[in-house]
């Protein structure tokens, strides 16, 4: 259901309004063209400080994973230590040449399907062997509606990131042709890998007991077992885990970064981030930003750590990065219905078919999914409300739009003084 409510209509908007305004803004310049500057502004930071609290958590399973395949237990601060250094190798890397990441991302793609096909396969081959781990039968499948409510919020945030190919039209041949062909093949490969590494891991690793950082590496082992070459082979998987991190990074990295760019270029965020590199093109000042606003992201994690003894305190700080990648595209829907609706002469590359009808579908209801998966953040059916949870992710979340709004006054104040007087 979720394919038809989100999935579907995420790609389709993208495809269609990639494929009319080619500016490398992507998401940025939808809204501005729709709402105008201010929401143009607070889409663009909402979309690339999510990015910056999101490196450090994948570098926090990154150590995790790095501390598993060592047979080790790492402490808080070496797992800072490790997300910090890797986050700023990161930062690095992202100011290659494109072809050096377009690279570095194709090999992630390659390494991260091999992954999905032999976990999904090995595992449903020990469970049609020696028995699954959790039941299979149609009613055990189906998830009920508090489940589906409580995954809601992390199913949206993998399967973002359509809008980065659009932001790439400018470099596609026929992107008419390219941009609805790669959403559409890539939405299907994606549910497909997704759901196959899924069932895969259920099959061999029963779910109370599947880690949330490690449950990969888990079902690796369960599958292959212990003998000596399947310790190799599970540690030529992990290698190939860990690069499939850093990749993911890095093609995030081409998408936020650009963006950031291109606002500051267009006077939405401050003018010193729009600074590229002379030799790559690539942007330097919102990569080097990255990597402070992660190494002042993994800081505060050992500060709660070390004020209140819990070291899973991390996730919240994740949970206020997915927060601030949903909300980033609150508006992105409803831009795309307004542009429809008003933009009736500008020629379209590709029009989603359903006229207008479709059109207020595809828009509706993915605002509304967006919505309800920002007020799951904080509250879970028949859970309540952590109220732990929610100050440290409120606090945190009130100190990111301050931080944007102090960053989009300097932006509107630099604007105001490079426009002539009339």
């Amino acid at each position: 259901m979720f394919f038809f409510i989100f999935f579907l209509p995420y790609g389709l908007v993208t495809a269609e309004l990639g494929t009319t305004y080619k500016d490398e803004g992507a998401i940025v310049d939808w809204v501005n063209r729709a709402f105008g500057r201010g929401a143009a502004a607070r889409t663009s930071w909402l979309y690339w400080v999510n990015y910056s609290l999101w490196v450090p958590a994948v570098y926090y399973m990154f150590a995790i994973i790095v501390a598993q395949l060592l047979g080790m237990e790492f402490t808080p601060i070496v797992i800072a230590i490790f997300a910090v250094v890797m986050t700023w190798l990161t930062s690095w890397i992202a100011t290659f040449d494109v072809e050096r990441l377009t690279w570095i991302a194709s090999l992630g793609a390659i390494f991260k399907s091999a992954i999905m096909i032999v976990l999904g396969v090995g595992g449903l081959y020990v469970g049609f062997t020696n028995g699954f781990a959790n039941p299979f039968t149609l009613a055990d499948t189906l998830p009920s509606f508090g489940d589906g409510a409580t995954y809601l919020p992390i199913i949206i945030f993998n399967v973002m990131g359509f809008e980065i190919i659009a932001g790439a039209a400018s470099t596609f041949k026929d992107p008419v042709r390219d941009i609805p062909k790669a959403t559409i093949i890539g939405g299907i490969l994606i549910t497909f890998f997704y759901l196959l590494a899924s069932l895969g891991i259920l099959a061999v690793i029963p779910l109370a007991e599947i880690s949330d950082s490690s449950g990969v590496i888990d079902a690796f082992i369960m599958v292959f077992g212990d003998s000596a070459a399947a310790k190799t082979l599970v540690w030529i998987i992990g290698i190939m885990v860990l690069y499939t991190l850093v990749s993911n990074v890095v093609t995030w990295a081409m998408g936020v970064n650009q963006t950031v760019v291109y606002a500051a270029q267009k006077g939405l965020m401050p003018k010193a981030l729009d600074k590229v590199s002379e030799t790559t093109g690539m942007p330097t000042t919102a990569s080097w930003a990255n990597a402070w606003m992660g190494t002042a992201t993994m800081v505060a994690y050992l500060i709660m750590v070390k004020v209140t003894g819990n070291e899973d305190l991390f996730w919240n700080v994740f949970s206020l990065g997915a927060i601030g990648l949903l909300a980033s595209y609150v508006m992105m829907f409803p831009a795309f219905l307004k542009l429809r609706l008003k933009d009736t002469d500008v020629e379209r590359g590709y029009t989603i078919p359903g006229g207008t009808p479709m059109a207020i579908y595809c828009s509706v209801v993915p605002t509304l999914v967006l919505l309800v998966g920002l007020v799951l953040f904080f509250w879970a059916p028949g859970a309540g409300m952590d109220m732990e949870y929610f100050y440290t992710v409120g606090t945190g979340l009130l100190l990111a739009v301050i931080g944007g709004e102090v960053l989009i006054w300097k932006a509107n104040k630099e604007h105001a003084a490079s426009v002539p007087a009339e």
